[in-house]
């Protein structure tokens, strides 16, 4: 996608000069690069961000543990059943199906599977360390449940604003009269189709770099964005979502981490945003090469590349 691609490209050489110093084999280091550069947005995050330490449960012990404190705490008339939320869990976190195309036997509607999918996601905050709001709660389940979450760049900021208001968007604050706002029209006449809200209307307001509402979930416009987007402004939007004040996405990366078996806390994305995508001169070799040292420290060599496949 644009300048974020050509970022992946230069940060994958730097940890292949790196892998290879330290005696990996031009297969495992091939492998290894394959799986890196098929990351969706937020499971790039959690590889970059890995922490110093493994604390606390992860991957399917993390989903299984979650599951049976969260059919322990529902009331007795519930029923609820570990098996059946530890379902809810893994499909939308490990197979990435969005909530809304689960089916669940227990379920009588998209309410009641929400509801059941908040609670897996509560128990899974608490045994992640994260104490949350029942505001906060609902609105990271919100986003987690959403597919676009776990796929490009562009996708994973569509979803977020359309669950985050008022995101500001650094990738819309140079759009000029030129071929990228024609572009962009056309992007924003595809994700408005079928609704009543007009394209010149939400350009004007991608113009000015802020969107309070957005009418639709805009894949295709966010994408369109990227894609043309300076280096500049695409870490700019990156060190946005990952600011302390925008919880939903740092969290719901957080937990998306630690379900795929990623050993992260939420002060690591703090040293993340301040390291690697640095506003004048953003680098992510650097941050690579010792996310996956990491990696391969606490998982591994053997159980790195299937922890990457998780994400």
């Amino acid at each position: 996608m644009g300048n974020f691609d050509q970022l992946i490209e230069a940060a994958i050489e730097h940890l292949r000069g790196r892998l290879l110093a330290r005696g990996w084999s031009s297969t495992e280091i091939g492998e290894l690069s394959g799986r890196i550069e098929s990351l969706n947005f937020p499971g790039l995050l959690a590889v970059l961000g890995t922490g110093k330490k493994r604390s606390g449960l992860l991957g399917a012990e993390l989903l299984r543990a979650a599951a049976q404190d969260a059919a322990f705490e529902a009331f007795v008339d519930e029923g609820l059943e570990p098996g059946t939320v530890q379902y809810v869990l893994e499909e939308v976190l490990r197979r990435h199906v969005s909530l809304s195309e689960l089916s669940v036997r227990e379920s009588e509607g998209d309410k009641n599977k929400q509801e059941l999918f908040e609670k897996g996601v509560s128990a899974l905050a608490r045994r992640s360390g994260l104490a949350l709001s029942l505001d906060q709660t609902e609105r990271i389940a919100l986003l987690l449940a959403e597919g676009e979450f776990y796929r490009d760049i562009g996708s994973a900021t569509a979803a977020t604003l359309s669950t985050v208001r008022g995101l500001p968007l650094a990738v819309a604050e140079d759009i000029r009269w030129s071929p990228r706002a024609v572009r962009l029209l056309f992007a924003l006449m595809r994700d408005l189709r079928g609704t009543p809200v007009s394209a010149w209307k939400v350009f004007a307001e991608l113009r000015g770099g802020h969107l309070d509402d957005p009418p639709a979930v805009l894949t295709h416009t966010l994408r369109t964005l990227y894609a043309t987007a300076s280096i500049a402004a695409i870490s700019e939007m990156i060190r946005t979502l990952l600011a302390k004040d925008n919880e939903t996405f740092r969290l719901a990366v957080v937990l998306y981490a630690r379900s795929g078996g990623i050993p992260i806390e939420d002060a690591d994305l703090d040293v993340l945003r301040d390291s690697a995508f640095n506003r004048d001169d953003p680098d992510l070799g650097p941050t690579l090469a010792r996310a996956i040292e990491r990696l391969e420290g606490h998982l591994g060599r053997n159980f790195l590349i299937g922890a990457l496949e998780r994400l």
